[in-house]
Protein backbone atom coordinates (compact mmCIF):
# COMPACT_ATOMS: atom_id res chain seq x y z
CA UNK A 1 0.00 0.00 0.00
CA UNK A 2 1.40 3.42 -0.96
CA UNK A 3 2.16 6.10 1.61
CA UNK A 4 -0.58 8.35 0.25
CA UNK A 5 -3.20 5.61 0.49
CA UNK A 6 -2.15 4.76 4.06
CA UNK A 7 -2.26 8.43 5.04
CA UNK A 8 -5.75 8.84 3.57
CA UNK A 9 -6.98 5.74 5.41
CA UNK A 10 -5.54 7.02 8.69
CA UNK A 11 -7.08 10.43 8.05
CA UNK A 12 -10.42 8.77 7.42
CA UNK A 13 -10.16 6.87 10.72
CA UNK A 14 -9.24 9.84 12.93
CA UNK A 15 -12.85 10.67 14.00
CA UNK A 16 -13.33 7.03 15.01
CA UNK A 17 -10.05 7.10 16.98
CA UNK A 18 -11.12 10.30 18.75
CA UNK A 19 -14.40 8.65 19.72
CA UNK A 20 -12.66 5.54 21.03
CA UNK A 21 -10.08 7.59 22.93
CA UNK A 22 -12.35 10.16 24.55
CA UNK A 23 -15.96 8.95 24.51
CA UNK A 24 -15.96 5.14 24.63
CA UNK A 25 -16.81 3.80 28.06
CA UNK A 26 -13.86 1.94 29.57
CA UNK A 27 -14.43 -1.64 30.69
CA UNK A 28 -11.95 -1.32 33.56
CA UNK A 29 -12.51 0.62 36.73
CA UNK A 30 -10.34 3.62 37.51
CA UNK A 31 -8.52 1.66 40.24
CA UNK A 32 -7.45 -1.08 37.83
CA UNK A 33 -6.10 1.16 35.09
CA UNK A 34 -2.35 1.23 34.57
CA UNK A 35 -2.61 4.39 32.45
CA UNK A 36 -4.71 7.54 32.67
CA UNK A 37 -6.50 6.65 29.43
CA UNK A 38 -5.55 3.36 27.80
CA UNK A 39 -7.89 3.97 24.86
CA UNK A 40 -5.81 7.00 23.88
CA UNK A 41 -3.47 4.58 22.09
CA UNK A 42 -5.77 4.74 19.04
CA UNK A 43 -4.79 8.36 18.45
CA UNK A 44 -1.11 7.42 18.08
CA UNK A 45 -1.34 4.47 15.69
CA UNK A 46 -0.52 6.50 12.57
CA UNK A 47 3.09 7.62 13.30
CA UNK A 48 4.35 4.10 13.93
CA UNK A 49 3.26 2.99 10.45
CA UNK A 50 6.19 5.01 9.08
CA UNK A 51 8.49 2.05 9.78
CA UNK A 52 6.93 0.24 6.81
CA UNK A 53 8.33 2.90 4.45
CA UNK A 54 12.11 2.77 5.03
CA UNK A 55 12.99 4.41 1.70
CA UNK A 56 10.76 7.39 2.51
CA UNK A 57 10.89 7.14 6.29
CA UNK A 58 11.07 10.85 7.14
CA UNK A 59 8.45 11.72 4.57
CA UNK A 60 6.23 9.02 6.08
CA UNK A 61 6.87 10.42 9.56
CA UNK A 62 5.85 13.86 8.28
CA UNK A 63 2.68 12.63 6.60
CA UNK A 64 1.52 10.18 9.26
CA UNK A 65 2.69 12.37 12.15
CA UNK A 66 0.69 15.26 10.69
CA UNK A 67 -2.36 13.03 10.41
CA UNK A 68 -1.88 12.16 14.09
CA UNK A 69 -1.68 15.87 14.95
CA UNK A 70 -4.88 16.41 13.00
CA UNK A 71 -6.60 13.84 15.20
CA UNK A 72 -5.19 15.48 18.33
CA UNK A 73 -6.48 18.87 17.21
CA UNK A 74 -9.93 17.35 16.72
CA UNK A 75 -9.66 15.85 20.21
CA UNK A 76 -8.85 19.30 21.60
CA UNK A 77 -11.90 20.76 19.87
CA UNK A 78 -14.28 18.24 21.46
CA UNK A 79 -12.50 17.78 24.81
CA UNK A 80 -15.15 19.81 26.68
CA UNK A 81 -17.68 17.05 25.89
CA UNK A 82 -15.29 14.12 26.39
CA UNK A 83 -15.79 11.44 29.04
CA UNK A 84 -12.06 10.71 29.37
CA UNK A 85 -9.00 12.89 29.34
CA UNK A 86 -5.83 12.78 27.30
CA UNK A 87 -2.58 13.35 29.19
CA UNK A 88 0.91 14.23 28.04
CA UNK A 89 2.39 11.08 29.59
CA UNK A 90 -0.02 8.89 27.66
CA UNK A 91 0.74 10.78 24.43
CA UNK A 92 4.51 10.31 24.77
CA UNK A 93 4.22 6.69 25.86
CA UNK A 94 1.82 5.64 23.11
CA UNK A 95 3.83 7.42 20.41
CA UNK A 96 6.98 5.53 21.38
CA UNK A 97 4.99 2.31 21.75
CA UNK A 98 3.52 2.78 18.27
CA UNK A 99 6.97 2.86 16.65
CA UNK A 100 8.21 -0.09 18.70
CA UNK A 101 5.10 -2.18 18.05
CA UNK A 102 5.09 -1.72 14.27
CA UNK A 103 8.87 -2.11 14.11
CA UNK A 104 8.49 -5.44 15.86
CA UNK A 105 5.70 -6.44 13.46
CA UNK A 106 7.89 -5.47 10.52
CA UNK A 107 10.80 -7.45 11.98
CA UNK A 108 8.63 -10.56 12.36
CA UNK A 109 7.22 -10.23 8.84
CA UNK A 110 10.70 -9.62 7.43
CA UNK A 111 12.07 -12.63 9.27
CA UNK A 112 9.34 -14.88 7.96
CA UNK A 113 9.79 -13.49 4.46
CA UNK A 114 13.56 -14.05 4.64
CA UNK A 115 13.09 -17.66 5.63
CA UNK A 116 10.91 -18.33 2.59
CA UNK A 117 12.88 -16.19 0.16
CA UNK A 118 15.91 -17.29 -1.83
CA UNK A 119 17.54 -13.88 -1.75
CA UNK A 120 17.93 -11.35 1.04
CA UNK A 121 16.87 -7.73 0.62
CA UNK A 122 18.75 -5.88 -2.10
CA UNK A 123 20.99 -3.13 -0.75
CA UNK A 124 20.47 -0.99 -3.86
CA UNK A 125 17.13 0.14 -2.44
CA UNK A 126 19.01 2.42 -0.06
CA UNK A 127 20.81 4.09 -3.00
CA UNK A 128 17.54 4.62 -4.82
CA UNK A 129 16.02 6.13 -1.66
CA UNK A 130 18.99 8.50 -1.32
CA UNK A 131 18.63 9.67 -4.93
CA UNK A 132 14.92 10.26 -4.46
CA UNK A 133 15.63 12.23 -1.27
CA UNK A 134 18.12 14.49 -3.06
CA UNK A 135 15.70 15.10 -5.93
CA UNK A 136 12.85 15.89 -3.53
CA UNK A 137 15.01 18.29 -1.51
CA UNK A 138 15.82 20.28 -4.63
CA UNK A 139 12.17 20.49 -5.63
CA UNK A 140 11.12 21.72 -2.20
CA UNK A 141 13.35 24.77 -2.62
CA UNK A 142 11.58 25.76 -5.86
CA UNK A 143 8.74 28.25 -5.23
CA UNK A 144 7.13 27.38 -8.55
CA UNK A 145 6.99 23.75 -7.50
CA UNK A 146 5.51 24.70 -4.11
CA UNK A 147 2.82 26.84 -5.76
CA UNK A 148 1.99 24.02 -8.16
CA UNK A 149 1.57 21.62 -5.26
CA UNK A 150 -0.18 23.87 -2.73
CA UNK A 151 -2.05 26.58 -4.65
CA UNK A 152 -5.47 25.64 -3.14
CA UNK A 153 -3.97 26.04 0.35
CA UNK A 154 -2.50 29.42 -0.59
CA UNK A 155 -5.88 30.76 -1.72
CA UNK A 156 -7.57 29.18 1.29
CA UNK A 157 -5.12 30.99 3.58
CA UNK A 158 -5.89 34.26 1.78
CA UNK A 159 -9.65 33.71 2.17
CA UNK A 160 -9.28 32.95 5.88
CA UNK A 161 -7.21 36.09 6.45
CA UNK A 162 -9.93 38.10 4.69
CA UNK A 163 -12.52 36.42 6.92
CA UNK A 164 -10.54 37.35 10.02
CA UNK A 165 -10.24 40.96 8.81
CA UNK A 166 -14.01 41.11 8.22
CA UNK A 167 -14.61 39.69 11.71
CA UNK A 168 -12.42 42.38 13.26
CA UNK A 169 -14.29 45.08 11.35
CA UNK A 170 -17.67 43.60 12.32
CA UNK A 171 -16.69 43.50 16.00
CA UNK A 172 -16.13 47.26 15.94
CA UNK A 173 -19.60 47.90 14.53
CA UNK A 174 -21.42 45.10 16.44
CA UNK A 175 -22.35 43.21 13.28
CA UNK A 176 -21.92 39.44 12.90
CA UNK A 177 -23.34 38.24 9.60
CA UNK A 178 -20.84 37.92 6.74
CA UNK A 179 -17.93 36.48 8.72
CA UNK A 180 -20.07 33.70 10.19
CA UNK A 181 -21.15 32.59 6.72
CA UNK A 182 -17.55 32.73 5.50
CA UNK A 183 -16.41 30.55 8.41
CA UNK A 184 -19.07 27.97 7.56
CA UNK A 185 -17.92 27.99 3.94
CA UNK A 186 -14.29 27.80 5.06
CA UNK A 187 -15.00 24.79 7.26
CA UNK A 188 -16.22 22.89 4.20
CA UNK A 189 -13.53 24.15 1.80
CA UNK A 190 -10.74 23.24 4.24
CA UNK A 191 -11.21 19.58 3.37
CA UNK A 192 -12.50 19.87 -0.19
CA UNK A 193 -10.09 22.39 -1.77
CA UNK A 194 -6.95 20.15 -1.54
CA UNK A 195 -8.61 17.80 -4.04
CA UNK A 196 -7.74 20.33 -6.75
CA UNK A 197 -4.06 20.53 -5.80
CA UNK A 198 -1.24 18.02 -6.04
CA UNK A 199 -0.43 17.46 -2.36
CA UNK A 200 -3.69 16.25 -0.86
CA UNK A 201 -2.56 15.06 2.58
CA UNK A 202 -0.33 18.04 3.35
CA UNK A 203 -2.96 20.38 1.90
CA UNK A 204 -5.68 19.02 4.18
CA UNK A 205 -3.39 19.23 7.20
CA UNK A 206 -2.32 22.80 6.38
CA UNK A 207 -5.92 23.88 5.76
CA UNK A 208 -6.98 22.31 9.04
CA UNK A 209 -4.46 24.29 11.05
CA UNK A 210 -5.21 27.49 9.13
CA UNK A 211 -8.93 27.14 9.78
CA UNK A 212 -8.36 26.15 13.41
CA UNK A 213 -6.26 29.25 14.12
CA UNK A 214 -8.57 31.68 12.30
CA UNK A 215 -11.76 30.13 13.69
CA UNK A 216 -10.36 30.23 17.23
CA UNK A 217 -9.43 33.90 16.79
CA UNK A 218 -12.92 34.74 15.50
CA UNK A 219 -14.60 32.91 18.37
CA UNK A 220 -12.41 34.71 20.90
CA UNK A 221 -13.49 38.01 19.35
CA UNK A 222 -17.16 36.99 19.69
CA UNK A 223 -16.65 35.92 23.31
CA UNK A 224 -15.88 39.51 24.29
CA UNK A 225 -19.52 40.42 23.66
CA UNK A 226 -21.13 36.98 24.07
CA UNK A 227 -19.53 34.48 26.50
CA UNK A 228 -21.58 31.61 25.00
CA UNK A 229 -20.20 32.15 21.49
CA UNK A 230 -17.79 29.23 21.88
CA UNK A 231 -20.65 26.73 21.57
CA UNK A 232 -20.74 27.22 17.79
CA UNK A 233 -17.30 25.61 17.55
CA UNK A 234 -19.03 22.20 17.61
CA UNK A 235 -20.85 23.06 14.38
CA UNK A 236 -17.64 24.28 12.76
CA UNK A 237 -15.86 21.08 13.82
CA UNK A 238 -18.68 18.96 12.37
CA UNK A 239 -18.55 20.77 9.02
CA UNK A 240 -14.75 20.68 8.98
CA UNK A 241 -14.51 16.95 9.57
CA UNK A 242 -17.41 16.32 7.20
CA UNK A 243 -15.55 18.10 4.40
CA UNK A 244 -12.35 16.21 5.18
CA UNK A 245 -14.17 12.88 5.28
CA UNK A 246 -15.94 13.58 1.99
CA UNK A 247 -12.75 14.58 0.20
CA UNK A 248 -10.83 11.70 1.81
CA UNK A 249 -13.34 9.14 0.53
CA UNK A 250 -13.28 10.72 -2.92
CA UNK A 251 -9.48 10.78 -3.03
CA UNK A 252 -9.26 7.19 -1.78
CA UNK A 253 -11.68 5.93 -4.44
CA UNK A 254 -9.76 7.81 -7.15
CA UNK A 255 -6.40 6.50 -5.91
CA UNK A 256 -7.55 2.89 -5.70
CA UNK A 257 -9.53 2.62 -8.93
CA UNK A 258 -8.44 5.37 -11.31
CA UNK A 259 -4.77 6.05 -10.55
Amino acid sequence: MSLITTSILMLFLQPLFVYLALFKESEQSAQNRSLDNEDAMYLFIAPGLAVFYPDDFWQAVLYLGSVCLLGLMLAIIVKSKAKKRLTRDDAIGFTIASFLFFWLIKLIIGGIGYLFSENAANASAADIGQQAYSSTSGELLNWGYLYYQFWPTLYFLLSMLITLAIKIIESRFDKHSISGSLLILGAVLAGVSPLFGNAFILGVIANFFIFFVVCTACIEIDKKSDPSAGAISIMYAFLLMGGIMFSGIGKLIYTLFYN
